[in-house]
């Protein structure tokens, strides 16, 4: 991954329904270059294809929670599939601690909230936290630079390096003197 890719990487996230005519103007390279690094991205497994991002609370779902699950190793199964089969379980994980699975959660009101946790807790003990407010929304971990020990350790940086022209060494009589 190269410093363009990284540019790309970043405007797509901004706003993943860009052309890629637009984003190939924007850093002067052909429409086809734009499509190429996209391409290469998404086989390398870089980028995973676009998702749609809709505002929960004006689709009614005025409640979001995370449930922290604690469950039996024979009770796993049934907790996940149980919540596979709500959509109000917008995620789910598997976690190291002293809870084996955490789910983010949306209802429409309390009382919607409060049937959900019933559903989970035939399976497994809950433990809720509502959210009051979101400081920092989902976002994604792309830096604005790649950071040196980064771009040293990529292959595509590495070629880059490698094609910029090289600084003559000084005089002899100069390196000398400083040596």
């Amino acid at each position: 991954m190269d410093a363009l890719d990284l540019k790309i990487l970043v405007t797509l996230d901004a706003d993943a329904r860009r052309s890629y005519a637009d984003v190939a103007r924007e850093f002067g390279v052909s429409q086809p270059t734009v499509a190429d690094r996209i391409r290469r991205l998404e086989s390398r497994g870089i980028v995973r294809g676009a998702m749609l991002r809709v505002d929960h609370a004006r689709l009614g779902f005025n409640v979001s929670a995370f449930v922290r699950l604690r469950a039996t190793a024979s009770r796993k199964r049934g907790v996940a599939e149980t919540a596979r089969a709500m959509p109000q379980v917008i995620e789910m994980y598997s976690v190291t601690g002293d809870d084996c699975m955490i789910a983010r959660v949306v209802a429409r009101s309390v009382e919607e909230l409060a049937e959900i946790l019933q559903r989970l807790s035939m399976f497994a003990d809950s433990s809720t936290s509502v959210v009051l407010e979101t400081i920092i929304p989902l976002r994604n971990p792309i830096p604005a630079q790649l950071p040196t020990a980064a771009a040293k350790s990529l292959p595509g940086i590495a070629r880059v390096r490698r094609n910029r022209v090289k600084r003559p060494a000084p005089p002899k009589s100069v390196a000398t003197k400083l040596a």
